[in-house]
């Protein structure tokens, strides 16, 4: 029994130990006689149980890092434990177990990405991508709070879907994006932590009680469209998954972000005046009916007197600069629920929802008068003036089509100028209301 490679031990009833062999005493020391065997070896879960055997997987008191199979025969005297030393096998389990663990995190979290890059491609806007970023997130993350923030014409960053517990810290949501120098994944365990990476932010996170964070920059083709970041209020640590999880979702928002701008571009570039940024013709051709807050529409066909001359002696890029400044001057004189378009050349169109004759007749007036001020720009003696062609529904009449009520004022507008300019002409259409 005494130079057995594995440890034997008799146990009294009372589950002392009386007797035992070297190997046992040399995982124990000499110390073991009259003790129980409980206090050198205490059972510990088997990630592969003997389920209905007699081994039992124990760990070492003495040495946590030895654990050993153990076998219990019972005869009348009490017992003899066989003990086998299992502790490479407990290694290779616990290595085993976290790997399988790590398994199932990546399942899940592929899962998720997969998930996430099906609702990212369903999303039509800008906000709606943001929302479903900061939910996402929150989930693969478990996080109790997400932000998304994106960055603005001037590279600041703004709050875009989800919150942010440290709005305080991040001046009121906004941050100067060009001073912050991180360009991969953050990971912050605790308020010390973040106090070594910035100066304040381990105060705030003390605070506002946020325990742990995440960040990661959103950048698409070497460009950074902002960040999103979650934030833990309870101790979190992050395992090797976390980064490639964040670099993941962040990537495939960062894509989808782009494909939404760029169609968000395309398609204001298709419905708006390049030189003006008004809506174009084309966006009024779109829109065969029009609901501007009211029942009765009234539309102003406008036509700039003397623009040829301005074209012909100063070219065309003075020309243009004319033309944003009398969009300019029409934008300031009409309404936020007004419609104002460039209609092309020198000719504006605006739609607008008016009670009475009168109405119209004050807002053609007053567009008249905005666009026959002098522009500083242009020589002495040399300046603009506008012909207005109005028509307008009658109450009955509101489902008119648009295009039929621009020709009305269109032709209103050629009586005006054939009259000499710089005045306001009603329509004689018998469909609409006469001031």
């Amino acid at each position: 029994m005494a130079d057995l490679p594995v440890g034997v031990v008799r146990l009294g009833r009372d589950d002392r130990i009386l007797e035992t062999n070297r190997a046992f005493v040399s995982w124990c020391g000499d110390d073991v006689l009259g003790r129980l065997f409980s206090d050198f070896f205490v059972e510990t879960e088997d990630f592969l149980p003997d389920e209905g055997g007699s081994l039992r997987l124990c760990v070492s008191r003495v040495d946590p890092k030895r654990a050993a199979f153990v076998m219990r025969t019972v005869d009348v005297d009490g017992s003899v434990l066989v003990v086998i030393d299992a502790s490479a096998r407990r290694r290779a389990g616990q290595a085993l177990r976290a790997s399988l663990q790590l398994a199932q995190r990546t399942r899940h979290r592929l899962e998720l990405i997969i998930a996430a890059s099906i609702a990212f491609a369903a999303a039509r806007s800008v906000d709606r991508l943001a929302d479903i970023l900061a939910t996402t997130t929150a989930q693969a993350f478990a996080a109790e709070e997400s932000a998304v923030f994106l960055a603005d014409d001037s590279d600041t960053l703004i709050l875009a879907a989800g919150s942010n517990p440290l709005a305080g810290y991040f001046d009121d949501t906004r941050v100067r994006a060009g001073t912050r120098q991180w360009r991969e994944v953050v990971k912050i365990s605790g308020p010390d932590e973040a106090e070594k990476v910035t100066p304040g932010l381990g105060r705030a996170m003390r605070e506002q009680g946020v325990e742990a964070l995440i960040a990661t920059p959103i950048v698409h083709a070497g460009m950074r469209l902002g960040a999103w970041a979650c934030f833990f209020r309870h101790p979190r640590t992050f395992d090797e998954e976390a980064v490639p999880l964040a670099d993941a979702l962040a990537g495939q928002a960062g894509q989808t972000l782009t494909t939404i701008q760029l169609q968000n571009q395309l398609e204001h570039a298709a419905f708006h005046d390049e030189t003006t940024g008004l809506p174009n013709r084309r966006m009024l051709e779109e829109r065969p009916r029009i609901d501007v807050g009211g029942a009765i529409l009234a539309i102003l066909f406008i036509d700039l007197d003397g623009f040829k001359a301005v074209n012909d002696r100063l070219g065309h890029d003075q020309g243009d600069e004319v033309l944003r400044e009398v969009a300019r001057r029409l934008s300031e004189n009409v309404r936020d629920e007004d419609v104002l378009a460039r209609y092309g050349g020198d000719e504006f169109v605006v739609i607008s929802s008016v009670g009475t004759s009168s109405d119209a007749q004050r807002i053609a007036e007053r567009l008249r008068a905005a666009v026959a001020s002098p522009i500083v720009s242009l020589p002495e003696g040399m300046g603009l003036t506008a012909s207005i062609g109005v028509a307008r529904t009658i109450d009955h009449d509101e489902q008119r089509p648009l295009d039929s009520l621009i020709r009305a004022a269109d032709h209103a507008m050629y009586r005006a100028k054939s009259a000499g300019g710089n005045r306001v002409q009603f329509s004689d259409d018998p469909n609409t209301d006469r001031p």
